[in-house]
């Protein structure tokens, strides 16, 4: 199983690799999701669809399924990094829990700048004080069904 998770994350990585050379070879722009603003995708963990509750009054009234992208700072190992995204995900599940990241005027928002400063010291906490170099939130959407 180990094994199998670990071809799957090089195919991933040299696939993403291979993408973005061709676009630059050519002179093209890269394909989607490879974009500079986000930094250099191969060295990035993605969460997708963390539950954050939002909690109104002791009451849960919604929840908020939130996807982020966690950059890997340059100076660490990346594999080794990624080694620990089972222990990543529990840490910011928990975090998401933990804290009250919804938007406190709207059930459908969220605390982005709460929700990034929590995310990255969960993160911090897991993979290394000098391990990650930026999150951003890619996705927010609401279980009421607005989409953010």
């Amino acid at each position: 199983m180990k094994r199998a998770i670990a071809m799957a994350l090089l195919a991933s990585t040299l696939l993403n690799g291979l993408a973005t050379a061709r676009a630059e070879e050519h002179g093209a722009a890269a394909p989607a999701g490879h974009g500079q603003s986000d930094g250099d995708v191969t060295r990035t963990m993605d969460a997708q669809y963390l539950a954050v509750p939002v909690v109104r009054d002791g009451r849960l009234v919604n929840y908020l399924f939130v996807s982020l992208r966690i950059q890997i700072s340059p100076h660490v190992d990346l594999w080794r990094t990624r080694e620990k995204a089972q222990f990543l995900r529990d840490a910011l599940v928990r975090a998401s829990h933990a804290n009250a990241l919804a938007d406190p005027n709207d059930n459908n928002a969220l605390n982005q700048a709460l929700a990034i400063q929590v995310y990255r010291q969960a993160a911090s906490q897991t993979l290394g004080a000098d391990a990650v170099a930026g999150i951003t939130i890619v996705s927010t959407y609401s279980s009421l069904g607005a989409g953010m």
